[in-house]
C-alpha cells in the first residue's frame, strides 16, 4: 500500500470567446440548435505526493 494523495492545481481559468452552434436533444427525440458565444477553459495539473522510490 502506498501513501500517495491526489491534488489538482489550477494553473489557468478563462473564457474563450468563439461563436459556434450546439445541438441538444429535446423531449421529442429531436435536436434543438443553439448559438453559443464561448467555452470555459481550465488548465489543471494533477500532482501526486508520496514515496515514489518503489
Amino acid at each position: 500500500m502506498s501513501t500517495t494523495s491526489d491534488r489538482f492545481v489550477k494553473i489557468l481559468d478563462f473564457r474563450h470567446f468563439e461563436r459556434f452552434f450546439t445541438f441538444s436533444k429535446s423531449d421529442r427525440k429531436t435536436y434543438k440548435k443553439a448559438i453559443s458565444d464561448g467555452v470555459n477553459v481550465s488548465v489543471v495539473l494533477d500532482m501526486e505526493c508520496g514515496n515514489t522510490s518503489k
